[in-house]
This record gives structure tokens, sequence and C-alpha cells, in this order.
């Protein structure tokens, strides 16, 4: 399927995920997520232009949608907000609808395009996602609340704690291979800007030790970017 196509999904999907619009309700943000999932899981796998990809994870925040008169006059919710939206009746918890759209970001950034399902995750060459979100910066990824997703997922909150395998992966990609906006240059982002409480942390590294999918070379490549990161100090706010 051609990339206009793709631009056409991405924007319908990102129109039916504001929670801003009381005309969209639950069943709509997930009928739209399980819709474009089918779309991007069909084989041959649909195309992408490369400024879709940021306007996908971003929506009108992207520099596709700031610069384009036509999408600057849309009101598109990124699925990095979708993934991390806060529940409005719920302390510290999400959306139910949180839940499916940060398992959709994370087939979109570690198997979409992938043929190879015996492959070590996050070495070689990531698709256009990957690279995407690995490029940027830390007050735009902390949207995703990966926080709240690996302190609180898949456990007492239910389906309002959002999903804690999905968000550990990302959580890995991030801390493998987060770059310099060139999409090039390795730049370790310190885990404390994501994970601040020590306990999500832990949770976190419990998660990277058993995870059967992730290599002991990634492993130590996560674990030498944690260190190096904390070492120089700081961090993006």
């Amino acid at each position: 399927m051609d990339a206009d196509r793709s631009s056409i999904e991405i924007k319908v999907l990102l129109k039916n995920l504001d929670p801003t619009k009381a005309n969209i309700k639950h069943k709509d943000r997930l009928r739209r997520l399980n819709k474009f999932r089918n779309y991007v899981t069909t084989r041959p796998p649909p195309e992408f232009y490369d400024d879709d990809y940021g306007l996908l994870l971003l929506g009108s925040e992207s520099p596709a949608a700031m610069e384009d008169e036509d999408l600057s006059n849309m009101t598109l919710y990124g699925m990095l907000r979708a993934a991390g939206c806060p529940s409005t009746d719920h302390k510290d918890s999400l959306k139910r609808s949180a839940r499916p759209a940060i398992s959709l970001l994370r087939y979109l950034c570690l198997d979409f395009e992938r043929t190879n399902a015996a492959a070590p995750l996050f070495v070689g060459e990531l698709n256009g996602f990957a690279q995407a979100l690995c490029a940027l910066n830390i007050p735009q990824l902390r949207t995703l609340r990966l926080d709240i997703h690996i302190g609180k997922g898949d456990n007492e909150s239910g389906s309002r704690g959002g999903s804690k395998d999905d968000a550990c992966h990302l959580m890995a990609l991030i801390l493998a291979r987060h770059t310099d906006t060139d999409y090039e240059t390795p730049k370790p982002v310190n885990i404390k800007d994501f994970l601040p409480a020590g306990e999500t942390r832990t949770e976190f590294d419990n998660w990277l030790n058993s995870c059967d999918s992730i290599s002991p070379e990634v492993r130590k490549m996560i674990q030498d970017n944690i260190s190096a990161a904390a070492s120089a100090g700081g961090g993006e706010r």
C-alpha cells in the first residue's frame, strides 16, 4: 500500500484519539486503534513518508504538523500522549485506551517490518518508527508516562495502570538506542528522568534481567548506557 494512504490513515487515527472531545468515547478510540493495527499488520506492510513517523508519535506537536498549513489547522493527538493519557477520575492512573495505545506503539517500533522473529531486539538498523522515537527529547518521551505503565501496569490498577511489558520494551529501546536529533549520534539518557521512583526502576531492572528476548550483549549495552548517563549527571528538563 502506498504512503499517501498511510498519511490519511494516520490523520484519521490521531483525530479520533483526542480525549477532550466529548463525542469520542473509549470504544471509539479502541476501535480506531484496532483499525490502524490491522492496517499496519497487512502483508506486505504499508509504506510511510519520513515525516509521518514523527507525525504519528507527536501529532500536532510534530514538525510536520506545525510546518504544514493544512495540518496546523487540525487537532491531532499523537500516539505518545495517547499512550500516556492520564485518567480524569483516578489519581496516578491512565485512561483505559492508554494500554492498547502503548501496545500498538511497541508493535510499530519493534515488530513492524520485522521479518525474523528470532533476531535479537535493539541491534542493527531500526525501522522508521523506532528511529523517530529514539531521536525525541526527554520532555517529549516523558509524555508516554512509562513510570505509570511500569510501576502500576498489569497489577492492582488493572487496565488503568497500563501495560508493564510493552512499556519496559520501549524503555529498553530508548535506553539502548537514544540518539541526538540527527538520528545517528548516540545520546544516552538518564533512566531517572523517566522512572524517578526507585521501586519503579527496580521493577524495570527485574524485567530486564528476566526478559528472554533480550540478549546478554544488549542487556550489558543498556546497563552501560545507564551508567554513562548517570555519570554525566543532569538531565534534559
